[in-house]
């Protein structure tokens, strides 16, 4: 009876969801990926602090999507995603990039969603002691993009 059980059990186990400490441990399907990603976009502490064990593991795909979840942390918790951005700015991973790509990511491409973006991130960042290399390079790109519209017109 106690085999029936477990066997009752275990597919409950396999369709768990990881956790930040389980995640950097263990293979991730392309839905755990998923799943990490936006958690990691919601500012979670717990799964910022574990991007930089991810990112030696990430292939190029998984990298674009911590990358990009970071971007849309930024405006929500730049304390916890500036930390995670100097931990990789430190460090050497085969597909992630730090600051120079997170902090710009999102102001890119001109239009309502970056200029939103960017207002917000920016705002985050000037409340942050040690968000202004990120600052800086966000406003770069949103001055260089904007021109380049400008001259397009």
């Amino acid at each position: 009876m106690k085999w029936i059980a477990t066997l009752l059990v275990l597919p409950a186990f396999a369709l768990a969801t990881p956790s930040p400490d389980t995640a950097a441990k263990n293979s991730l399907t392309p839905s755990d990926w998923r799943y990490v990603a936006q958690k990691v976009a919601a500012g979670d502490g717990a799964w910022l602090g574990a991007v930089p064990d991810l990112a030696v593991k990430a292939d190029r795909k998984q990298a674009d999507q911590l990358e990009e979840a970071l971007a849309t942390a930024l405006p929500i918790n730049p304390r916890g995603v500036l930390a995670v951005l100097h931990r990789l700015d430190a460090g050497s991973w085969p597909h992630m990039s730090g600051t120079n790509i997170v902090c710009t990511r999102m102001v890119v491409q001109p239009g309502k969603a970056a200029s939103e973006y960017y207002t917000a991130a920016r705002w985050a960042l000037l409340s942050e002691p040690g968000g202004a290399e990120c600052l800086w390079n966000l406003e770069g790109i949103w001055e260089e993009v904007n021109q380049q519209k400008n001259n397009a017109e």
